[in-house]
């Protein structure tokens, strides 16, 4: 069953008109598994200012990624940022651990 906060919070940000940043992040658990969290990184009425954020916020990572003891171990050989078609994101060698999505709030419509 689908929690009743998730579901309001996901109808209003299905809802919203303008542009959202949204970051996608994979964390350990408790347990030692990955989990993935969602983190609202703000809204805005253009496009361009949106990736322009979504990018800004995946270089500050990356540079704080670059510094990490792990590079430095050998644990992991590669950080980088890839472009993509909704964003941006934050791969560690293989695995993308964080992802910043621009997401159109505005409702779809057939034409």
């Amino acid at each position: 069953m689908v929690p009743a906060r998730w579901y309001t919070s996901t109808i209003d940000l299905l809802m919203k008109t303008g542009y959202s940043v949204l970051r996608f992040a994979l964390h350990h658990s408790a347990d030692g598994k990955l989990t993935q969290q969602v983190k609202s990184c703000g809204d805005f009425a253009d496009v361009e200012l949106a990736f322009d954020t979504a990018k800004a916020e995946a270089l500050r990572e990356w540079q704080q990624a670059v510094s990490d003891s792990t590079l430095k171990g050998g644990l992991v050989r590669e950080i980088r940022i890839k472009d993509t078609e909704w964003g941006y994101e934050l791969k560690r060698d293989h695995l993308v651990v964080t992802r910043y999505w621009v997401h159109d709030g505005s409702p779809a419509a057939l034409v």
